[in-house]
């Protein structure tokens, strides 16, 4: 059995893509006897026993953008160096791009394993296109600074004897971008949780529950409100499915940093839609299981990812999705099948494919069978965390 330490400056609450696969997969891990400690970020530093098998170190993180990952790094490489003597690890499991080559000390733990989620390269190429203004800060700090985030990155990657990357397309970026060794690279879908992510027994009530009006349709979208979530092509898409169906609500949930919200509702107000949309905000873990139940439709307009969470949720949810062609999604989705991939900033395409869907029910419920279908056989957990166990034992070996 392995002593696995996740470094991860997110973890709880689950608020992004990195976090839910730090708590997901230790949680699997755990099942099959192994012991797991995460060393992440939070709003103050204390160390949690939960049981001989699961320790979290949690430190005091800053809520800076991008420069957070670097101070969290700092605090992770002293909390490491002190838990080196009592606290012996088989397998450090660091996550990229997050968590810069500092955090982790040499020697630390008997061997080093990154599991990339997407690269700063990557990130800063599909924004290129965007106006600047819509960039938030974050966003800006990544595409002017990147060669200097790209060091570190490259670093922690030199370091690695295994890198999970979290699709195949994450395999590629990382041989198109950088100098790695490709015997060393594991593609490793994400998993989701299909218990937690079922479908809907009743969706009025689910509609209700969360306050929605039942005769409403209801588009849903789940993301950080990021220049790379294509969110205002979602928002132009919208004119051309509220003409047809005036009962339409596109729910969008994920908070922004700071004057995201505003450049989205007023962008919404000029075209007319502003009544359309309704903005959750941040919407915590432990509901949005019913979110995707009180949906009728998941549309996700986003330019670039390498294996979505939300994508994967609405999926085993049983909704009919339609989202872009990029990155590891067309690894889950095959379009016209288990749901519809389009181009990305193309809205007038987005907008056909869920008029197709309102418009042919019996397809669209069809087509989300076959999506449930696509997560049990393929991306469960359970699933997961057995080629991922097939790693640490090749490392280990």
């Amino acid at each position: 059995m392995a002593k696995v330490c996740f470094v991860s400056p997110e973890y709880l609450p689950l608020s992004g893509g990195t976090g839910a696969y730090v708590y997901y997969l230790s949680r699997e891990l755990m099942k099959f006897g192994n012991s797991a400690c995460i060393v992440t970020g939070y709003g103050e530093s204390r160390d949690v026993k939960i049981n001989e098998q699961h320790y979290i170190f949690f430190l005091k993180a800053f809520k800076v953008p991008v420069v957070k990952s670097f101070l969290f790094a700092a605090s992770a490489s002293i909390k490491l160096n002190k838990l080196r003597g009592s606290f012996p690890v088989d397998i450090t499991h660091v996550n990229l791009p997050l968590v810069p080559s500092f955090a982790v000390p040499n020697g630390f733990g008997r061997t080093l394993i990154s599991t990339v989620h997407s690269t700063w390269k990557g990130e800063a190429e599909a924004i290129k296109g965007e106006p600047y203004s819509r960039l938030n800060s974050n966003e800006k700090f990544m595409v002017s600074f990147n060669w200097f985030l790209r060091i570190f990155e490259e670093r922690m990657l030199e370091r690695s004897n295994r890198i999970i990357a979290v699709s195949d397309f994450t395999r590629r970026e990382l041989l198109q971008y950088y100098k790695v060794k490709e015997n060393k690279i594991r593609v490793i879908h994400n998993g989701v949780d299909v218990e937690k992510f079922q479908p809907a027994h009743d969706k009025r009530k689910a509609k209700e529950a969360l306050g929605f009006n039942p005769n409403d349709i209801a588009v849903l979208s789940v993301g950080r409100l990021y220049a790379r979530k294509g969110l205002f092509t979602l928002i132009e898409s919208m004119p051309l499915v509220a003409k047809k169906f005036k009962n339409v609500k596109f729910i969008i949930a994920g908070k922004g940093l700071s004057n995201e919200f505003k450049k989205l509702v007023s962008y919404a107000t000029k075209l007319g839609v502003k009544d359309n949309i309704v903005f959750t905000g941040y919407f915590p873990d432990k509901k949005l299981p019913q979110l995707y139940q009180a949906a009728d439709i998941f549309a996700f307009s986003t330019f670039y990812e390498n294996l979505p969470f939300a994508v994967l949720e609405a999926l085993s949810t049983g909704l009919p999705v339609v989202t872009t062609n990029v990155g590891g999604i067309p690894e889950m989705i095959e379009s016209g099948r288990n749901g519809f991939l389009v181009q990305p900033s193309n809205a007038r395409e987005l907008a056909d494919r869920v008029l197709y869907y309102l418009e042919h029910p019996s397809a669209a419920s069809e087509m989300a069978f076959l999506a449930r279908k696509t997560i049990l056989e393929r991306f469960d957990w359970r699933l997961i965390v057995k080629k991922v166990l097939k790693v640490y034992d090749e490392v280990l070996g």
